[in-house]
């Protein structure tokens, strides 16, 4: 065989390898892009998912029928209750979620007196009768609260705005425990000025509340 022969079968040869080869490699630059373009469309699929996910574990729960059910009775029993209280108390929640009674000192007392007025006495029986109708066996908590005027006329008698509303608040303790509540189970508690309601209104803040606690 002559060299020149040898020479164009090599050519030839290397020239189809070379064909081959460039083939392949398309096609393997094809399977790249394929596999390109489907692992894009999972990874778009995936942050789809997530974000559902998100606005799911964000969004406002449902409420149930039963919790629906059980916030209307529970509105239903304090809308009774209020009716039952009168003119005078109010019921709603302390920040504890607590329920709570409360009554104003233009009811209950004179300024700088512990002495319960004659327009409490009614109001009271009524505080009275729900605690044992409605809250029979539990805790009862008699807060006391002032405003933040400190003590001028009576400071011979009340060592503090804390005192004061100690002592009111047992004046109340035991007006109800006279009209049945046990004494077992009522705590009185003094805040003084330190638990306000109203920085603008000092009246607001002059006031006792009843807090229902838990069973004893």
């Amino acid at each position: 065989m002559s060299i020149r022969k040898l020479f164009l079968i090599l050519s030839l040869a290397a020239t189809s390898l070379a064909t081959s080869c460039t083939t392949r490699y398309q096609d393997m630059l094809k399977e790249r892009d394929q596999q390109i373009r489907d692992l894009s469309g999972t990874v778009a699929r995936q942050r789809g998912e997530i974000d559902d996910l998100n606005r799911r574990a964000t969004a406002t729960p449902a409420v149930t029928p039963t919790e629906a059910n059980a916030d209307k009775g529970a509105g239903s029993m304090m809308k009774e209750i209020e009716g039952e209280l009168g003119e005078g108390a109010s019921i709603g929640y302390d920040r504890g979620g607590r329920i709570s009674i409360g009554v104003a000192n233009e009811v209950t007392f004179d300024s700088g007196s512990t002495k319960l007025k004659d327009s409490s006495h009614k109001v009271l029986r009524n505080v009275a009768s729900v605690l044992k109708n409605r809250f029979s066996g539990k805790r009862y908590y008699i807060e006391g609260h002032t405003d933040n005027d400190p003590i001028t006329k009576t400071k011979d008698v009340f060592r503090s705005n804390r005192h004061l509303s100690m002592e009111r608040a047992d004046s109340v303790a035991a007006y109800l425990i006279q009209q049945g509540v046990p004494e077992s189970a009522i705590v009185v508690v003094g805040y003084g000025q330190f638990d306000p309601v109203d920085a603008k209104a000092k009246s607001k803040n002059r006031r006792v509340q009843i807090v229902v606690g838990d069973k004893l």
